[in-house]
């Protein structure tokens, strides 16, 4: 059966009839083909597709629950999340819908802004309240979502990242669903300074040079000034937005703001921010596998960062990161899907025998249940050519 969906409801398993674009205006050879991983959605929706046409009868069909949420009063939507566990991998589906849409909301904005438009608060309310569900049901999901990036659209897609991981954060402190759901809307915005940011010194392809420095540490500022011309921002939005760039030695900037003088939101926004930059792609540099960037920050604890917060942080994102590709003690290669208590035992989706060389069919399986399988090294994506 052929069936037209939204590019935002596409998931992994389900066979593209027609992209609803000429061949010319996407980057695949074939405009019929089934959709084999998460980085081919994000091409599609990275190419303008809005609508595409989808064959059930070759692939899986849609995922249709996460359409009913915009018709049902969040109380009820957040009342329905709360009440089961469920898998990372069921709530992918929703999990995609949150993420596309935030990245098409802060595109939007951002574009907005540049026009001399103020942030609307019920604009933003919307996409923070569908993130902050998926991230109750299970947050393993938009974890994994958040770690598949396109260079070409870092400035949109670090807000998003830097969203998900804030209430990824404040969800595993036992913070409350309103600061999660504050602290996502402080991680969604917290850049859109850089829409007063010279193109050529954003887009530099390379390191800045001082001066260059010098004007794009100024987003803070246009940051916050922004949204103080807006109204309804919480303070806790308003932190975040004005202090992820300090550091808990005092060297950071605007203000150069020392330990307690920044706010909590604010010490866990400057942990996020680095993360979240340094693992992912950018067109001068190769983002760092995970477990590299958290070593380093174990470094940084009571020079950038607030040492409790920083051990905090890597019990809420875990040892092994959702996403990550693990060489397993019987020569199994696997992709971390989900953590759900042992962050050295999680769930892995075995990929690819690595003494043959062969991949093998795919199959889910929780390391707490296999005491004698040992995760041996974190892998490279790269080196075994296996997309996240």
């Amino acid at each position: 059966m052929l069936k037209k969906i939204k590019v935002t409801q596409l998931c992994k398993g389900m066979y593209i009839n027609d992209l609803n674009c000429g061949w010319l205006d996407h980057p695949f050879t074939l405009n019929r083909f089934k959709v084999d991983n998460e980085t081919a959605i994000r091409r599609i929706i990275a190419a303008g597709v809005k609508v595409v046409e989808i064959d059930t009868e070759k692939g899986d069909d849609v995922f249709i629950e996460e359409l009913k949420t915009q018709q049902v009063p969040f109380e009820n939507v957040l009342s329905a999340a709360l009440s089961k566990k469920i898998t990372a991998q069921q709530e992918l589906g929703r999990a995609r819908v949150a993420y596309a849409e935030a990245g098409q909301f802060i595109t939007e904005m951002m574009a907005n802004v540049k026009m001399g438009q103020h942030v609307e608060l019920e604009k933003v309310t919307p996409v923070i309240n569908k993130m902050s569900v998926s991230i109750l049901r299970n947050p393993n999901a938009l974890l994994g979502l958040s770690r598949i990036r396109l260079m070409d659209k870092y400035t949109f897609e670090h807000s998003v990242g830097f969203s998900v991981l804030m209430m990824v954060f404040a969800k595993s402190m036992g913070l409350s669903l309103t600061v999660i759901k504050q602290v996502g809307m402080g991680g969604l915005l917290h850049d859109i300074g850089k829409t007063l940011t010279p193109s050529h010194i954003l887009n530099k392809p390379g390191k800045l040079t001082e001066q260059e420095f010098v004007v794009m540490k100024k987003h803070v500022v246009g940051s916050r000034i922004i949204l103080e011309k807006s109204q309804g921002f919480s303070k806790i939005a308003m932190e975040i937005v004005a202090q992820h760039h300090e550091k808990f030695d005092g060297k950071g900037y605007p203000l150069g703001l020392k330990g307690e003088q920044i706010s909590l939101y604010g010490q866990m926004a400057a942990i996020v921010d680095v993360y979240d930059a340094l693992t992912a792609d950018r067109c001068y540099h190769k983002g760092s596998e995970p477990s590299e960037v958290l070593r380093l920050m174990l470094k940084w604890r009571g020079s950038h960062f607030n040492p409790e917060l920083v051990n905090k942080f890597i019990q809420s994102v875990g040892i092994y990161p959702v996403g990550s590709l693990v060489l397993l003690s019987n020569d199994y290669l696997a992709k971390v899907v989900e953590i759900d208590g042992n962050m050295l035992k999680p769930q892995v989706e075995l990929i690819l025998n690595s003494k043959k060389r062969c991949y093998v069919p795919r199959k889910i399986i929780n390391l707490s249940d296999h005491p004698d399988i040992k995760i041996l090294t974190i892998e490279s994506h790269a080196k075994w050519n296996v997309q996240q």
